[in-house]
């Protein structure tokens, strides 16, 4: 999967602009939420995108499951030691879902940005994070 140009900026800039993620998730959680008109959009890709803090361990590794029926789940991961390309992903959780699996480099507030692949979208979606590596999904997205 190729990341978005320019999107690590962006997102970087869009989680400094929140100041606060919208919840906190942790790992064994699973949150229900949705993208709405009222969230922040990112300019570039003219998506709306919600946030979730995650604390994490240096050497952990985990798994952010992003799922939607109504829009291509996108996920990115801030935090310590990110650097400017931050871990994302379209695809990996099969169909139009997204599947990141992280090891942390240093410990800290992590942020996890849910984003769609399509402009504008708006609907529910289901973000989970497990301990440990997954593999990728590998039911195509159709859309």
């Amino acid at each position: 999967m190729e990341p978005r140009r320019g999107i690590g900026i962006l997102v970087v800039v869009l989680a400094l602009a929140q100041g606060r993620p919208r919840g906190t998730i942790a790992v064994g959680d699973t949150v229900r939420d949705s993208l709405t008109r009222r969230d922040p959009v990112l300019p570039a890709e003219s998506t709306y995108a919600r946030e979730w803090r995650l604390r994490g361990r240096a050497g952990e590794t985990v798994t952010i499951d992003l799922a939607s029926s109504a829009f291509d789940a996108y996920v990115f991961l801030l935090g310590p030691a990110a650097g400017t390309a931050p871990p994302q992903d379209d695809d990996s959780g099969g169909r139009c879902n997204a599947r990141l699996t992280v090891r942390f480099p240093a410990p800290g507030d992590y942020v996890i940005v849910a984003t769609s692949r399509e402009r504008r979208a708006t609907g529910a979606f289901t973000l989970t994070v497990t301990a440990g590596p997954k593999p990728a999904a590998l039911a195509p997205c159709t859309r």
